[in-house]
């Protein structure tokens, strides 16, 4: 089990990174689904990895895209290629679940 977090912990630590950076700018879930908007550059409601990728250096994150696309699998619960905002939402703050679903919601 330490082997395989071990060897995962790029991913972990990206995704730590991501969620520390949302906190400290104090961003808010409103604020996360105007973000989400502007970076869905084809208006599709999805992002794709590149898409995605360009949100990092908003948190000024700059990490390997290899660990930013493992982090990107991450969200994409579905695995169709990309990341509602429910998917994205649910991976930054999962221990917020029902109250994001409510957002969530409004996005739709």
């Amino acid at each position: 089990a330490f082997a395989k977090v071990w060897d995962d912990r790029e991913r972990l630590l990206l995704l730590e990174q991501l969620r520390r950076g949302i906190k400290r700018a104090g961003y808010t879930p409103e604020d996360l689904l105007a973000m989400f908007r502007s970076l869905d550059r084809n208006g599709d409601g999805n992002l794709c990895f590149e898409e995605f990728r360009d949100f990092l250096p908003m948190l000024r994150i700059n990490k390997s895209s290899e660990a930013a696309f493992r982090v990107f699998k991450t969200f994409d619960d579905d695995g169709q290629g990309s990341v509602d905002f429910r998917e994205f939402l649910m991976g930054v703050f999962p221990a917020q679940r029902y109250y994001m679903a409510s957002i969530c919601r409004q996005s739709g």
